[in-house]
Formats: structure tokens, C-alpha cells, sequence
């Protein structure tokens, strides 16, 4: 994800507009001052099938991960009907965990802050919807993919322009040319077409894309899959199916999903190593499909990655 923190600020004022704030804002801030106390029963198909070391922790037993929950759905989450922490990433950091025989801790932290406050070895990692760039590699280092996310075409359900259209379909940038095209501001898709003078694009900020793409106002939408799985697709406790949409084409220009280590950390290379190990072993045995699959996620560029 290009420009991460306008992502997040995109995602909680989506969440707030369609109702994920129904928890109230006195309990959302008590949650978040308990430290992001979370559960540690493994999700999937956790169970051992090697030893997996976990020298590289910063407290003994205990792999701690930042991340923010500030309504940032699908990744990690309050559950509003529940007040739980949930989230298709919390789900991977205990299977994690739950092979390395310890247990697991989601430290809140503002999505803004978790490269400074990866430096300060607040955490272990960064487990977060995180990309690798060129500043981040300076201060960083990463796991091996675990996600492979990409950009999705979202459509009118009753637009006949794309009555043709599914989603087995290898659409790209040109099928969008001479159409409005809405995303969020700062997102990666923004830039995306933005380079492509034959798509009118509108930019949104903080409001929703999939407002005025149902009400007509605007063709279509560019945005992130995992975005879509719960604003459109209404996976997760909280989302909603939103009729008045379809998703067409496979999610294209894809882009990998890693877990940072602080790169000045003498312990970083140990503990990539064994979570590498870890995330090898849920590839291999169903676990992160599992957990896809579960979320909506499941692609078929999961595969590429190692993901079967």
C-alpha cells in the first residue's frame, strides 16, 4: 500500500460512516488503553509439526506486534458486536505464535508511528498490512511474503456496460479508459490512474467511493482487494453487503504483505529466521488459506507466493 497512513485515515472515516463506530467512542478509547489485550487459541490449522525456535523475542514467551485496530478492518479490528480484537491478521500472528509456543500481544500503536516506534523496540514486528520501500529498507528488514494483495475494479451491479464483465476476467488500467474513476486519496490506486490521462479521476477524502459509485455519480472504483472484501463484500463482524455492487476482473498489480524487523536490533535476523520458518510451515499446511478463505481474501495469486 503506497501512502499508508491516508489509507488508514481513508478506512476510519469509511468505518465511521458505515457503522463501525457503533461501539462508541469512550469504550474504542478504554480497549486501546488496555494495551490490545487479544486471544491466544491458534486460528487454522496450528498445529506443530517442527520445532520453531523464538530466541529472537524481545520478552521471553511473548511475540509482541505492532499494529494499529483503530478501525482498520479487515487487518485487525474491534469486533463492534463483541468489542474483541479480530482481524485476518490477528489470526495469522497467533497461528504464528501458537507454532512458536508462546503466546501473542497486538500493541497498539497509530498507524503513523509504527516505523518510530519499530526503531524503539516498542515490539517485536510490524504485522500490519506492511510493504516493503526503498525508505523502510533503510531501517528494516522483512519476512518473506505472506498476503499478495492488488487493485480491484468495483462496478454498479445494474451498470449494462459491464454486464459482460465477472470476475475471472483479466481487466487492467485501459478497460477504465474514458470512465470517471473514484478512489481514496493517497491510495496506491490513485497513483495508478492518475497515469492514465484516459481515465477522469476523483479522489476522495475522507468520504467513501462506494457512495456515489451506487447513487451513479461516478463509473466505477479502483481500490484495494482486501478494501473491497469487507465494504463491499461484507466480510468480517461489522461489514456489509453492499447489492448495489459487483466486483469485475481479477485484482491486478499486485503487491506483497511482510513482517518488519528492526534492522538495528541485534536480535532482528534470528527472529526473521524463525518467523520465516513459521510463516513456511502455515503456507504448507493450509492454515493461511484457511484464514483467507475465511476473510474473502483468497486469491488466485496466493499461490505465487507459496500459499497453497
Amino acid at each position: 500500500m503506497a501512502h499508508d497512513v491516508n489509507r488508514r485515515v481513508f478506512l476510519q472515516r469509511a468505518a465511521q460512516l458505515g457503522g463501525l463506530a457503533a461501539a462508541g467512542g469512550a469504550l474504542e478509547s478504554l480497549l486501546a488503553a488496555c494495551g490490545g489485550n487479544v486471544p491466544t487459541t491458534p486460528a487454522g490449522n496450528g498445529n506443530k509439526t517442527s520445532k520453531i525456535g523464538s530466541k529472537g523475542l524481545k520478552i521471553a514467551n511473548t511475540l509482541q506486534w505492532g499494529a494499529t485496530s483503530d478501525n482498520g478492518a479487515p487487518y485487525v479490528y474491534r469486533d463492534p458486536k463483541t468489542s474483541k480484537l479480530i482481524g485476518f491478521e490477528l489470526e495469522i500472528a497467533t497461528a504464528i505464535a501458537n507454532l512458536m509456543g508462546v503466546t501473542q500481544k497486538q500493541v497498539e500503536t497509530d498507524y503513523a508511528q509504527l516505523d518510530q516506534s519499530l526503531q524503539a523496540n516498542a515490539f517485536d514486528v510490524i504485522l500490519n498490512g506492511w510493504e516493503i520501500t526503498e525508505d523502510r529498507k533503510k531501517t528494516e528488514i522483512f519476512s518473506q511474503p505472506y498476503y499478495r494483495n492488488g487493485q480491484q475494479i468495483v462496478v454498479h451491479s445494474n451498470d449494462s456496460r459491464f454486464a459482460s464483465k465477472t470476475t475471472n476476467d483479466n481487466l487492467s488500467l485501459t478497460d477504465l479508459e474514458g470512465l470517471t474513476v473514484g478512489t481514496g486519496a493517497g491510495f496506491k490506486a490513485e497513483e495508478l490512474l492518475a497515469s492514465n490521462k484516459k481515465i477522469k479521476l476523483k479522489s476522495y477524502d475522507p468520504d467513501l467511493p462506494f457512495n456515489d459509485l451506487a447513487l451513479g455519480r461516478i463509473d466505477a472504483v479502483l481500490i484495494d482487494f482486501s478494501t473491497v472484501t469487507y465494504y463491499v463484500l461484507g466480510y468480517g463482524s461489522g461489514g456489509a453487503v453492499n447489492k448495489s455492487l459487483k466486483l469485475i476482473g481479477k485484482a491486478f498489480d499486485a503487491s506483497d504483505y511482510v513482517i518488519a524487523f528492526n534492522k538495528n536490533n541485534p536480535n532482528a535476523v534470528t527472529l526473521q529466521k524463525e518467523i520465516d520458518q513459521a510463516l513456511t510451515e502455515l503456507k504448507n499446511n493450509g492454515t493461511l488459506k484457511g484464514i483467507y478463505q475465511r476473510w474473502g481474501l483468497w486469491t488466485d495469486q496466493q499461490p505465487a507466493i507459496g500459499v497453497k
